[in-house]
């Protein structure tokens, strides 16, 4: 800690994670939300006040197997550029679609893109590499914050990364064999990232599920994620991690199941509208359980006192003795954000002890 003994915030999120209280409930921000403007003279100053970069980085490398490729191809179509990424392999190829940053087509569509698919989970390595991790984490600091990640479970890869939501149920009623083929590839994929994680650097790690209840169900949420969860987690709580998921959407259909599964965190959890569950209503069901919750974007808009009480309003609502909650900009980038992050700062350094 700093000899003023006020903690930097690597400190903050250090006692957060730990479940203590931190000298100021911590506030962060993605590096995917931040890197459009991150040259803006502006953030020195919310730096200086607290803010946090949050930065997912990669402690495990994935290696293709020999015979595949990798390319883009561009096209014109009705004045937008498309470009479209095609995964080649000894038995056929996917593609998936992009107009700009958005996803237009996902890679499996077909019994034969599964196969492809699959084909590639089945070959695939993954090995650490440790010492990148160590590498960015010095390079990030003293502002940025380094986060391990396992990537998202077979489910929720299937499902967010490779079909989309779209076509997801048909698929899973369509095409169940060739999917369940696949999820079981992935999953043998996933314990030995897990396995890699835990020997590796970082407290805590980042699961991003991407995971909202309506998409899924109670029912299948107990057959295809809580197993992955019962079976992998302990093995990194063991390795003395901190496990969090990232849970962005509305969770109440599923909350007892959420309760029971060895989750420490639930991170970017989001209070209506977007979410279904309160900060307080969360804490309820799930009082053992760290919150890193995610503001909504609509209340930046809000006067800068009104959002200031909206936070403080939040933390009375989860913060246990000023513990287990931290705040976050994990979803839309907040425009006004050289107004808005400041009055939350404000707000957050009244919660100081």
């Amino acid at each position: 800690m700093n000899n003023n003994n006020t903690m930097n915030i690597q400190e903050r999120l250090e006692a957060f994670w730990a479940g203590e209280r931190p000298d100021v409930i911590p506030f962060t921000i993605y590096q995917n939300e931040w890197r459009h403007t991150q040259n803006d003279p502006a953030w020195q100053g919310l730096y200086e006040k607290g803010l946090g970069v949050t930065w997912h980085l990669r402690s495990t490398k994935e290696i293709w197997p020999s015979g595949v490729e990798i390319r883009d191809e561009t096209a014109t179509e009705n004045g937008k550029t498309l470009v479209k990424r095609v995964i080649s392999t000894p038995v056929g190829e996917v593609y998936e679609l992009y107009d700009d940053e958005w996803r237009q087509k996902h890679y499996l569509e077909t019994a034969e893109d599964y196969a492809v698919m699959t084909y590639l989970a089945k070959n695939l390595e993954i090995e650490p590499c440790y010492d990148e991790y160590l590498v960015r984490e010095k390079e990030i600091a003293p502002y940025g914050v380094g986060m391990a990640f396992t990537g998202r479970t077979p489910n929720q890869t299937i499902l967010v990364d490779l079909v989309g939501l779209e076509k997801y149920a048909f698929h899973l009623f369509d095409l169940e064999a060739e999917m369940m083929e696949l999820y079981e590839a992935l999953l043998e994929n996933f314990r030995k990232r897990v396995a890699l994680v835990a020997e590796g650097p970082g407290k805590f790690v980042s699961v991003l599920e991407n995971f909202t209840a309506e998409t899924l169900g109670p029912q299948r949420y107990k057959q295809l994620i809580l197993p992955v969860y019962e079976e992998c987690f302990p093995i990194l709580r063991q390795a003395g991690k901190i496990v969090g998921t990232h849970y962005d959407g509305q969770l109440a259909s599923c909350k007892d199941l959420i309760a029971s599964a060895p989750i420490d965190l639930i991170e970017s959890l989001t209070p209506p509208p977007e979410g279904d569950l309160t900060l307080a209503e969360a804490r309820t069901v799930w009082p053992d359980k760290l919150f890193w919750s995610n503001i909504n974007v609509a209340c930046y808009e809000l006067p800068p006192q009104e959002l200031k009480e909206e936070v403080l309003r939040r933390v009375d609502e989860a913060a246990i003795d000023g513990c287990k909650l931290a705040f976050e900009v994990s979803e839309q980038y907040p425009d006004n954000w050289k107004e808005s992050l400041p009055a939350v700062l404000e707000a957050l350094e009244q919660t100081r002890k």
